[in-house]
């Protein structure tokens, strides 16, 4: 991330706690946006479904369960309209609410901003396509 995007926020997408994303699948699930979580991870079941994919690499997570080592595959994703292709680890995540966890490592890439006041049912907002108004409706529910 290059200090002349990060210091200029008017173009940055804004997403919320809870985002529904859509795989390159064009299936869509709601994920836990995680800004204490390093890296994004997919549910095993999830990821069993594009079997093509190439494990690109294993990494090493620590968690509450402690340090554990994950396999990774490269994924296209779109969040708020915004296409992309990021690196998620496998997991089992079938005990958890959210089978898709977005990480520290997708949101700086890609530039999102975090507003836990977001309503997630909005469409694609830029900081600048909020008036007052609407942040405080957005405030208020």
């Amino acid at each position: 991330m290059s200090s002349e995007s990060s210091s200029d926020i008017s173009n940055r997408t804004i997403i919320g706690l809870i985002e529904t994303i859509t795989l390159e699948n064009g299936k869509s699930y709601k994920a836990k946006i995680d800004t204490g979580a390093d890296s994004s991870s997919i549910d095993i079941n999830i990821a069993k479904q594009f079997d093509d994919k190439k494990i690109l690499a294993h990494k090493y997570i620590r968690s509450a369960l402690g340090r554990h080592r994950r396999p990774v595959i490269s994924l296209g994703i779109e969040i708020k309209g915004k296409k992309c292709v990021d690196d998620f680890t496998i997991s089992d995540r079938k005990n958890l609410s959210f089978k898709i966890l977005i990480g520290k490592d997708i949101l700086q890439k890609e530039e999102f901003m975090i507003d836990p006041l977001l309503d997630p049912t909005l469409k694609s907002q830029k900081i600048n396509d909020l008036s007052k108004e609407n942040r405080e409706e957005v405030k208020n529910n």
